[in-house]
């Protein structure tokens, strides 16, 4: 018997969970992803969540909401900060695998080198 007869594959069992829990896990992903980007931020400046929340005009309290990955900002609330913090922002929707999707991206760089393309690719031939 093979490890792969063992593990079963993540993505299987996603696909078995009922479309409301998939996207209340797609949006708390997106929110992690949102409060991830910031921290980096603030650590990366060396800021305390003052620090930050006096950069983007808000309060510490906000700042720690969106840390938190608990707190659902608007698309506007994202663009105001992207913007103070010098980051592109965009939304984008495409067709992923016949289903609807959308990408949120809050990026300094949007370049990929060659070789984390193709890690990517990799790991999409891994999940598929």
């Amino acid at each position: 018997m093979s490890i792969n007869d063992i593990l079963k594959n993540p993505w299987d069992i996603f696909n078995e969970i009922d479309d409301e829990t998939k996207q209340e896990f797609e949006l708390s992903n997106m929110l992690v992803d949102i409060a991830c980007k910031i921290i980096n931020y603030r650590l990366d400046n060396d800021l305390t969540q003052q620090d930050l929340a006096k950069k983007l005009n808000k309060t510490q309290a906000m700042v720690s909401k969106l840390e938190s990955g608990e707190y659902n900002p608007t698309i506007e609330f994202l663009y105001k900060i992207s913007k103070k913090l010098g980051w592109k922002f965009e939304l984008i929707f495409e067709e992923i695998n016949n289903e609807d999707g959308i990408i949120l991206n809050m990026e300094k760089e949007q370049i990929l080198n060659e070789k984390t393309r193709k890690e990517i690719e990799l790991l999409k031939g891994l999940a598929s």
